[in-house]
């Protein structure tokens, strides 16, 4: 279910990718294909850890979000994995035309 998505968007963005280009030029099709991605952003700032029950709700007072989100296991695993597929997936989009 996680990677399903670079499937369907590989599908819907085969046939969308030639019409941006003749529509908005190469500079205009990067830009909104980047837009598009950047909401991806938000979906990964969901990814941070879960609290501990031994800890109050809130922010942790010890280290600040990012730095604890950068020593979780899980997310980094995650974001690796999704850095080395775009680093070779995206590729056919941007020279495929």
């Amino acid at each position: 279910l996680v990677v399903s998505g670079a499937s369907i968007s590989g599908l819907a963005l085969g046939p969308l990718v030639p019409l941006l280009l003749e529509t908005y030029g190469w500079r205009g099709a990067l830009l909104l294909l980047a837009a598009v991605s950047f909401n991806l952003v938000a979906a990964g700032a969901l990814l941070r850890p879960l609290p501990l029950p031994a800890e109050p709700p809130g922010p942790p007072k010890d280290r600040p979000g990012l730095v604890r989100l950068l020593r979780h296991g899980p997310f980094l695993r995650y974001a690796l994995a999704f850095v080395l597929v775009d680093a070779g997936y995206y590729v056919p989009f941007v020279h495929g035309e």
